[in-house]
């Protein structure tokens, strides 16, 4: 999908909700539309510093003059950039440009329409490009993880094993969004296990949500640093058959995400945990978030392929967790 077939996509709902421009300020939005351009400084926020106007016949970044020579020459945004001084309000630009219409914003904008719940899923299906990079972020993540894994010993701390996780990932170009570690007893104790001081002794849980291009990662892996016990070992290897029978056998196309939901019950239930799925979310769509969109009985999202997923199955003391893209060839999973 090219910016143009982005821009034809935009333009058509535009024309189906009766606005005549679409404001994109949120991050995934802006990451969708101009192929993996970050408009965050403080990832904290949930709006970046940039937006992306487009009109009927024009598409705009539209920044302040702190961000403007950022967004041109590093972003490779590949647009016309507005400029704005950063102490005036970027309405009168923003108005200039689109004119005299009717605006549609993802985010609360004076006198537009919130169109957030319409532009969504235009970033669910995911075209070769954005595939492409996800693959490279995928290999990533599992190079951060195999890297910081390696480092772990026993007597580390859970937050020292935690830093060498995230910088694994900046050192790849990732952004560690979400790092959770637990450590031996911990790991049965909460599903998101906060990092704390807790020192590593027979085992360790990595968990880490990577982001590149605005496209997430998710991969959870454990450390034996002792054998394992037997109990440990069959909630494991129950996890990672609930996993591949989610991957292979409920994300197919034409079913619907509470399809596979209903589906990922019944698998705990054969493994012998009927009601452990009641203990976390499985997971569910991925992409430009962790979780695009998080699988329950009443999620009628159908599944489609382009789309990604990251399912993770977990019980006390074990989970299994990955991202795979659904391919016209089946699932290809992108982070070993």
């Amino acid at each position: 999908m090219s910016r143009e077939t982005r821009s034809e996509k935009l333009r058509g709902l535009m024309e189906g909700l009766g606005v005549g421009a679409v404001l994109l300020r949120r991050p995934a939005n802006f990451a969708w539309y101009t192929n993996g351009a970050d408009n965050r400084v403080d990832r904290s926020s949930p709006l970046g510093v940039a937006s992306v106007l487009v009109t009927t016949d024009a598409a705009y970044v539209v920044a302040d003059n702190i961000e403007a020579a950022r967004m041109r020459d590093e972003e490779g945004v590949g647009l016309e950039v507005a400029m704005y001084p950063w102490h005036q309000d970027p309405e009168a630009t923003i108005r200039e440009l689109a004119g005299n219409v009717v605006l549609g914003a993802d985010h609360p904008f004076r006198g537009a329409r919130d169109v957030s719940d319409a532009v969504a899923p235009l970033r669910h299906v995911l075209d070769a490009d954005a595939i492409e990079l996800y693959r490279r972020a995928g290999a990533e993540t599992a190079a951060a993880m195999a890297e910081a894994a390696g480092k772990v010993t026993s007597g580390m701390s859970e937050v020292e094993a935690a830093a060498e996780l995230l910088c694994s990932c900046r050192r790849r170009g990732l952004a560690g969004d979400v790092v959770l570690v637990a450590a031996d007893e911990r790991i049965a104790s909460y599903r998101h296990p906060i990092p704390k001081g807790n020192p590593i002794e027979r085992r360790v849980m990595l968990v880490v949500c990577a982001e590149m291009g605005g496209l997430y990662v998710s991969l959870t892996h454990f450390v034996q640093l002792e054998e394992p016990d037997q109990e440990h070992v069959r909630r494991q290897a129950a996890c990672a058959e609930i996993l591949r029978r989610m991957r292979e056998e409920a994300t197919r196309p034409g079913r619907t995400l509470a399809d596979a939901f209903t589906d990922c019950r019944s698998f705990y239930a054969e493994a012998g945990f009927p009601y452990e799925w009641r203990s976390h979310h499985q997971g569910g769509m991925a992409g430009y978030a962790t979780r695009e969109v998080v699988a329950t009985n009443r999620t009628r999202q159908e599944i489609k392929p382009g789309m990604a997923f990251a399912w993770n199955p977990s019980l006390p003391g074990a989970k299994a967790e990955e991202t795979f893209v659904l391919t016209e060839d089946g699932p290809e999973v992108i982070c070993r």
